[in-house]
């Protein structure tokens, strides 16, 4: 299977919170460095945060490069089924042979525009109303 199409599967258990799933991507001794928080992550560190994240999940991978065979980079959002929050993620993926040695992420929650850019009048939405851009299904 392609990096890019073990990417998306990963991102399908992470939007299910699928412990036995998200396990067997991993290398045993793989770091998950999440750089907003300033916090690493063991596997089972990650695993616990991420399936004891409250509520469901969906989820779409908005872009996806395969860097080379070791390195992939997403573009994801994730959001709470029930409407409460959108988040993005922006992923580095770093590959030995199959399994994630290193996994560098960048979290965003989503949101309107600040108020002073609304004043300024500048920019334009372009998401739609479920918040996917234009021809985008969710996972």
């Amino acid at each position: 299977m392609d990096k890019g199409q073990l990417v998306r599967e990963y991102w399908r258990e992470v939007a299910t919170q699928n412990e036995a799933g998200l396990r067997s991507y991993f290398a045993p001794h793989a770091v998950i460095n999440w750089h907003n928080t300033k916090e690493q992550f063991s596997v089972e560190e990650f695993i616990c945060a991420n399936c004891g994240y409250p509520g469901k999940w969906q989820g779409q991978v908005e872009r996806i490069e395969v860097v080379s065979d070791d390195l992939v980079i997403t573009a994801t959002r994730v959001w709470a089924v029930d409407g409460g929050s959108s988040h993005h993620a922006v992923s580095f993926f770093r590959f030995a042979g199959a399994k994630i040695v290193q996994l560098d992420e960048y979290w965003g929650e989503d949101g309107p525009p600040p108020q002073w850019r609304l004043e300024k009048q500048i920019g334009r939405r372009r998401w739609n109303k479920q918040g996917l851009p234009p021809g985008r299904q969710p996972l």
